[in-house]
C-alpha cells in the first residue's frame, strides 16, 4: 500500500458529537494525499457510528479495548500512522482546507523537519466557560523564520519566550524520521503526562532548526470536553481533569518528582523538558531553573480563594524537597509572601474587529455553531477561494507594511459585509458568482 504524504492523527474519547464537525472539517482539503487517524480510546459505539457515517476511505479508525492513558492512547495512534510527515489535533478542532498543500511546497522548499504555526481558536458554544464561548479569532500576520530548536527551548525555559513558539506536533507537522529517532531512543513518542508539549522537546532538540509561521494552517477548538480548559483555565476544577488524573495514576504515570503538582502553564513545561531530557539529551548541559520557576509562578499564583495558599505552598516546598539549599531559600521567600489570588486566564478579549494583526469575531453573529462552521468562515476571512491562497503560497520572511496595509483594508471591507444578513448565512460566505460585483474582495 502506498504511503501517504501525511497523516492527520485525532485521538478521542467519548466526543462523538464534536469529532462529526472535526472530520466533516479536516476532510475539505485541496491536496488529496493524506490519510486521518482516529484513534478512539474505549468510547462507546456512537463513535464508531460517527466515523461510519461519514464512510470516507481517508479514515483509518480504531478503538482500544480498555482505556488508556492519554500518552498511551497517544503513542498507539501513531503506530497507526503510515505518512511521510504526521500532524496531531484534537477532536473539537480542525485543520484549515489549504493545510496540507501548503505544508507540502514548504517542507519541499524549506528543508526542514518541523513547521509550527499559530492557529486559529474557536470556542465551541458549550465550553465549560460561559464567558469564553462563541468566540473565534485568528491571526493576521503573514512571516515565516527558521528558528534554532536549541535555542528556542532555552529561551522557553528561561521564560523570555512562550512554549508555542516550540515546534509542537499538536497544531504542527513533523517529519516521520524525527519522530522515529524519538521513539528509537525513548521508546516511545510521547513520554509524559503532557503529550503535546513533551514532542515540542523532543522536536525540537532533534529536529535542529524548523520553521515557525504566523499564519494558521488549523483552528484550536475548545468544547465542553477540553482538557485545556479543565487544566488550565478551570484551574483543574472540572472531572475532565480527575478522570485524566485517574487514568494517569492507572497507567503509573507521575509527574516529575521536581515539579509540583499544580494547575499552572509552567508544570507542564517543566514536567515536559524534564522527560524529554531524561529520554532523549541527558548529557546536554541545558537545564531548568527551578527557582525562577517558582518566582514565575509566585507573581500570579492560580488560586480562586486565600483558603487554597496552605496547599499550593505545601506542594511548591515538597517539589523543591531534593534540594535543602532550595528549601531554604523559599522558605526565606514566602516568609513575608502575602498571596492574592489572581483572574483566571482569558483569550477572549472585550473587543471585535482587527486589534494588533489578529482578527476577533463573535462567532454567533456569523451563524457557526460548530467548528467546521468556524473553519470555513475563516477560510474565506483569510482569502481561500478553493487553491492556496497567495499569502501563503509565496511567505516571506518579512511582511511588507504596503500589502499589510491593503490586506487590513479589505479583511474591514469584508467585515463590514459580514455584518450583512443577507450575504451570510449559517456560516456561509458568498460563492465567486454570487459575489457583488465592483467589490474588492480578499
Amino acid at each position: 500500500m502506498t504511503e501517504p504524504h501525511f497523516s492527520v492523527v485525532i485521538p478521542t474519547r467519548e466526543r462523538a458529537a464534536t469529532l462529526r464537525s472535526t472530520l466533516v472539517a479536516c476532510l475539505a482539503q485541496d491536496f488529496d494525499d493524506y490519510e486521518i487517524v482516529v484513534c478512539d480510546n474505549c468510547s462507546s459505539t456512537q463513535t464508531r457510528e460517527v466515523v461510519e457515517a461519514i464512510d470516507s476511505p481517508k479514515i483509518v479508525y480504531h478503538r482500544s479495548p480498555v482505556a488508556l492513558s492519554m500518552r498511551d492512547n497517544w503513542n498507539l495512534a501513531y503506530s497507526l500512522t503510515r505518512g511521510k510527515y504526521v500532524t496531531y489535533i484534537g477532536d473539537d478542532d480542525s485543520l484549515m482546507p489549504f493545510a496540507f498543500s501548503t505544508l507540502r511546497g514548504l517542507f519541499a522548499r524549506q528543508n526542514v523537519k518541523a513547521i509550527r504555526w499559530d492557529a486559529a481558536i474557536y470556542s465551541w458554544p458549550n465550553i465549560a466557560r460561559a464567558d469564553l464561548a462563541d468566540h473565534l479569532q485568528a491571526p493576521l500576520a503573514r512571516t515565516n523564520e527558521r528558528i534554532d530548536g536549541r535555542k528556542a527551548l532555552t529561551d522557553v525555559l528561561a521564560g523570555s519566550a512562550p512554549a508555542t513558539i516550540l515546534p509542537n506536533i499538536y497544531h504542527g507537522c513533523v517529519a516521520r524520521e524525527v519522530l522515529e529517532t524519538t521513539r528509537a531512543r525513548a521508546g516511545h513518542v510521547f513520554g509524559s503526562f503532557y503529550c503535546d508539549t513533551y514532542s515540542s522537546f523532543a522536536v525540537a532538540y532533534l529536529a535542529g532548526e524548523y520553521l515557525s509561521l504566523s499564519a494558521p494552517l488549523s483552528i484550536s477548538g475548545f468544547s465542553a470536553s477540553s482538557n485545556h480548559i479543565a487544566f488550565s483555565f478551570l484551574r483543574s476544577k472540572h472531572e475532565n481533569a480527575q478522570t485524566l488524573r485517574d487514568d494517569n495514576d492507572a497507567a503509573g504515570l507521575r509527574l516529575h518528582p521536581s515539579v509540583p503538582d499544580l494547575p499552572s502553564g509552567f508544570v507542564c513545561v517543566a514536567d515536559s523538558f524534564l522527560r524529554a531530557k531524561a529520554d532523549l539529551f541527558p548529557n546536554d548541559p541545558v537545564t531548568l531553573d527551578r527557582q525562577a520557576m517558582i518566582e514565575r509562578f509566585l507573581l500570579s499564583p492560580p488560586i480562586d480563594d486565600i483558603d487554597e495558599w496552605p496547599g499550593i505552598e505545601r506542594e511548591l516546598r515538597r517539589s523543591l524537597s531534593d534540594d535543602a539549599a532550595l528549601v531554604s531559600w523559599f522558605d526565606r521567600r514566602i516568609e513575608n509572601f502575602t498571596p492574592q489570588p489572581s483572574p483566571r486566564d482569558s483569550y477572549r478579549p472585550n473587543l471585535e474587529g482587527i486589534h494588533v494583526q489578529r482578527l476577533f469575531l463573535d462567532a454567533r453573529k456569523y451563524g457557526v455553531k460548530d467548528i467546521a462552521g468556524a473553519t470555513r468562515l475563516t477560510s474565506r476571512l483569510l482569502g481561500y477561494q478553493g487553491k492556496t491562497p497567495e499569502w501563503i503560497a509565496g511567505l516571506a520572511p518579512a511582511d511588507s507594511g504596503v500589502s499589510a496595509f491593503y490586506r487590513q483594508k479589505r479583511l474591514e471591507l469584508l467585515l463590514k459585509l459580514l455584518k450583512a444578513p443577507s450575504l451570510l448565512g449559517s456560516a456561509r460566505l458568498p460563492t465567486q458568482s454570487e459575489r457583488s460585483p465592483g467589490v474588492n474582495h480578499p
